[in-house]
């Protein structure tokens, strides 16, 4: 029973510890997008103001080039990001379903010791009662 429950307890832990790490990585994702969303509004603007698109202009901004060099860098680390986003995802799952499982058989046995307990409650009940039956009896004989 206390190994159920120490179990269970560990299983939660592992879940809960999962469940942090997966949103720390969507924050970080977020963070990235919001930050290459930017570097993209400001390579625009500098294309804008410069009056030129093409990165392979000799006056093409510098400011620019880091701006999508910057960006490009980003894009690879989103990947990146992503795809351990996807795995801790998956380990979440695993995790819950074992979670899940340990919980089961933790109810299960918990259910068979309280229809035993019943049981047994039961069979001392009908003892009493055919001891009083039989107390009756021997004294109306």
């Amino acid at each position: 029973m206390k190994s159920r429950t120490s179990l269970i307890r560990v299983q939660r832990f592992q879940v809960e510890e999962i469940q942090r790490r997966v949103a720390d990585l969507e924050q970080m994702l977020d963070d990235f997008r919001r930050e290459e969303e930017e570097l993209e509004k400001r390579v625009r603007y500098e294309q804008k103001k410069a009056g030129i698109t093409d990165e392979a202009h000799y006056a093409y901004p510098t400011y620019a080039k880091y701006a999508s060099m910057r960006r490009d860098n980003l894009a690879q680390s989103i990947s990146e990001l992503s795809r351990q986003v996807d795995a801790e995802r998956e380990k979440l799952a695993e995790a819950f379903e074992d979670l899940k499982k340990v919980e089961l058989v933790d109810e299960s046995a918990r259910s068979r010791a309280k229809a035993e307990t019943r049981r047994r409650e039961q069979a001392d009940l009908d003892e009493i009662a055919i001891n009083m039956h039989g107390r009756g009896a021997a004294e109306i004989g």
